[in-house]
C-alpha cells in the first residue's frame, strides 16, 4: 500500500506537468494567419493567454505536490 501511495504521489506532479507541456505545445502560434481579421487575431490571443495562464497554475500546483512528495520520501526514512 505504501509502494502505491508513493508511486501516486510522484506519477501526479509528472503528469501535471506533461499536462503543462501539452498547454504549451497546443496553444496557437502568434503569426498563425497573417490575413485573418483583427476579430480572429483577439480570439486568437484570448486562447493563446488562457492556455498559457492555465499552464502556470498547473506548474505551479505540479511544484507544490512534487515538494509535497519530497518532504513525504523524506519524512518515510526518518521514520524508519
Amino acid at each position: 500500500m505504501k509502494k502505491l501511495a508513493i508511486g501516486l504521489i510522484i506519477a501526479v506532479p509528472l503528469a501535471l506537468l506533461a499536462w503543462t507541456a501539452h498547454l504549451i505545445f497546443s496553444a496557437p502560434p502568434a503569426d498563425w494567419n497573417l490575413n485573418a481579421s483583427q476579430a480572429q487575431l483577439d480570439a486568437a490571443a484570448a486562447l493563446r493567454d488562457h492556455l498559457y495562464r492555465q499552464a502556470a497554475y498547473t506548474i505551479t500546483w505540479a511544484i507544490q505536490l512534487g515538494y509535497l512528495a519530497w518532504l513525504y520520501m523524506k519524512w518515510q526514512a526518518q521514520k524508519r
